[in-house]
């Protein structure tokens, strides 16, 4: 009968164990942390509401560049945001204020992040094989020949 009393020394330490990770668990660890994913859900909130955002998409360009986004709408990039080739928005302008020339990326790896020839892009998405286009392009800007906003030749 002895041993008995200890066997149930035991499962009660465990139970008590069990009963304090599973309350402290509840208390310390926030509702939407593992919602959707090993991460506090909440945070993506506070973040967004913590940092403002830089980029304002095309539609903010168009308050000053009215003639150049209806040709850029009007081309082969109309789909493309103007902040991809540009800088985002918050580091040219606050509100309708210029603040600083709008930086241009001007390599060859950005144009060839969408046009380089890979087999599985759909036939019909303009491709270069960037080793024989023109004799072979690597390193120069795409934009010495090419006008970027409506970029046949």
């Amino acid at each position: 009968m002895e041993s008995a009393r200890h066997v149930f020394r035991v499962f009660f330490l465990l139970l008590v164990a069990v009963v304090v990770v599973v309350l402290g668990r509840s208390l310390l660890v926030p509702r939407s942390y593992g919602a959707y994913g090993p991460y506090r859900f909440d945070n993506v909130a506070e973040q967004a509401a913590a940092r403002v955002p830089q980029h304002g998409g095309a539609a903010s360009c168009g308050a000053c560049h009215a003639e150049r986004l209806k040709a850029v709408g009007a081309g082969a990039h109309a789909k493309v945001s103007c902040e991809i080739c540009h800088a985002p928005l918050a580091q040219h302008a606050k509100g309708t204020t210029k603040i600083a020339d709008m930086r241009i990326d001007r390599s060859f790896t950005l144009c060839a992040r969408c046009h380089r020839k890979i087999d599985g892009r759909p036939a019909g998405f303009p491709q270069i094989d960037l080793g024989q286009h023109q004799g072979g392009v690597e390193g120069k800007a795409c934009i010495e020949c090419h006008d970027p906003h409506s970029p046949k030749l």
